[in-house]
């Protein structure tokens, strides 16, 4: 059987609620959970709306309801303020709770049992043994008690929408993660076709299609370069800084960043096969993968809801026939036992720790297999990383100008090439100094650099010599009003 990737529930796979995601297909126990997978955005905010609309008028009910039964207010009213929960209950029980219901009939449909099915329960329960009590007396039946649940029956479905809502939260920012990755790779690519260049989508790049790579521009798919030279920024795959060289027949990856010359390369993996969009499955599989802990709960999930349906009608039973209570009172435990046994912990919060740790991971760049890796990890003494691009921030900056010597002193080394003409002059390092005389090669009259000076073409320029003098020079960035 196949895994509801929202709530975890074993389904058959004959299900009608399935969604073809990416190139693969997912299947749902009810239209709650397939609208929640392929529109998360939407069915957060319509949770938002009716976690707002329940608990705004569950708990004002709750309060009112409260203290008329310890005789705060309202003591003697209890026929009309019950019209009045009636009509304040009823909207909230079947609009905002109409989800359960739904979930509920699409269980039976599959011929399984989920938490649906228990919230559906208990608080149908709770509003219609209120809504007996509301309106027997109206048609001549009077009740000894006249308490109601409407109330009780209004918090628990805002409580349970508040915790879908707040879970949904924290499943839409690890799914931001995969969003991140795939706003990796290019929207569009250059194709050469019948000797003409044109831009097309990049889901109509095809393998063997021969793409032209500008400087700057990320490499579309996968691919071997078959004329050019440039080197390319793999940081994103790799975690290594320092971009590549790359030449004649080596293997350009997707979504890397060409960062000097002009290529031309031919497709060799497009579309689900991109070393990116692998990625992206990887993390997919992740979260939805099942940890250990969560199979032990699978093996007792098709008994379980029954199980609880069971016990919460004997508890009803028991209360009411040997314990001899009022049907109100034996009502209160069947709800209690319903609403108590749901949402299961192993069923809704692993699934979720599960989503939002590989998600997070793969934000920052690490990449987890599964729920059970995850769940293993508690047990690491020893990690071992293999290169140094694992452990640094992915760019290097300088942070710290420290000289070496003391003020007016050579503090640096000439370059070889050319000799002292490529090296510092002794002195050039003097406060105030820039290594032009009158300074007349720039006109900035900001002269505190020590003998490194930017122009306005935010080239630097050591004891007197223009880098491109000296191959390969100082670059420094221009503050701004420069």
């Amino acid at each position: 059987m196949a895994t509801d990737p929202v709530c975890g529930m074993y389904v058959d796979e004959h299900t009608h609620l399935t969604a073809l995601v990416r190139g693969r297909r997912y299947y749902f126990c009810s239209h709650t959970c397939l609208e929640t997978f392929t529109a998360p955005a939407k069915e957060i905010a319509r949770l938002k709306r009716l976690t707002a609309f329940s608990l705004g008028i569950g708990l004002p009910l709750f309060v009112i309801g409260f203290g008329q039964g310890v005789g705060w207010w309202l003591a003697g009213l209890e026929e009309p303020v019950n019209l009045v929960f009636f009509a304040l209950a009823t909207p909230v029980q079947f609009v905002a709770g109409w989800r359960f219901y739904h979930g509920t009939w699409d269980a039976f449909r599959n011929r399984s049992a989920n938490m649906d099915v228990l919230i559906s329960i208990g608080t149908t329960a709770a509003w219609a043994y209120s809504a007996i009590v509301t309106f027997l007396p109206l048609v001549g039946f009077p009740l000894a008690d006249k308490g109601t649940y409407y109330d009780t029956a209004a918090v628990i479905i805002g409580l349970i929408l508040l915790g879908k809502y707040l879970e949904e939260l924290a499943k839409g920012r690890a799914g931001d993660a995969i969003r991140k990755l795939m706003d990796l790779a290019p929207r569009t690519a250059h194709v050469i076709r019948d000797g003409k260049e044109e831009e097309i989508p990049v889901e109509l790049v095809q393998v063997d299609d021969l793409l032209v790579v500008r400087p700057g521009e990320r490499i579309p798919v996968d691919g071997t370069i078959l004329e050019g030279s440039s080197a390319i920024d793999e940081s994103m795959i790799t975690g290594e800084s320092i971009p590549v060289e790359k030449g004649l027949g080596d293997t350009a990856i997707g979504a890397t960043i060409n960062k000097s010359g002009l290529l031309k390369i031919r497709a060799t993996r497009v579309g689900a096969d991109t070393t990116l969009n692998q990625i992206i499955k990887l993390v997919e599989d992740a979260q939805v993968a099942r940890a250990p802990i969560q199979r032990l709960a699978d093996r007792v999930a098709s008994v379980f809801v029954p199980a609880v349906v069971l016990i919460a009608s004997l508890t009803f039973l028991v209360w009411k026939f040997v314990y001899l209570e009022t049907i109100a009172q034996s009502l209160v435990f069947f709800i209690a036992v319903l609403i108590i046994a749901c949402p299961c912990a192993l069923g809704i919060a692993t699934p979720a720790a599960i989503m939002v740790g590989t998600g997070k991971g793969a934000e920052n760049g690490l990449l987890i297999k599964g729920g059970e890796y995850l769940e293993k990890a508690h047990k690491l003494t020893t990690v071992v990383f293999d290169k140094t691009g694992t452990l640094t921030k992915g760019s290097p900056s300088v942070t710290d100008v420290v000289p070496s010597g003391p003020r007016g002193e050579r503090i640096g080394a000439p370059a070889r090439r050319g000799d002292r003409a490529c090296g510092f002059r002794p002195g050039s390092l003097d406060r105030g100094s820039t290594g032009f005389p009158g300074d007349a090669r720039t006109g900035n009259p900001r002269a505190d650099w020590h003998g490194v000076r930017p122009s306005r073409k935010s080239r630097a320029h050591v004891g007197g010599r223009d880098p491109d003098q000296c191959g390969r020079g100082i670059v420094a960035a221009p503050r701004s009003g420069w």
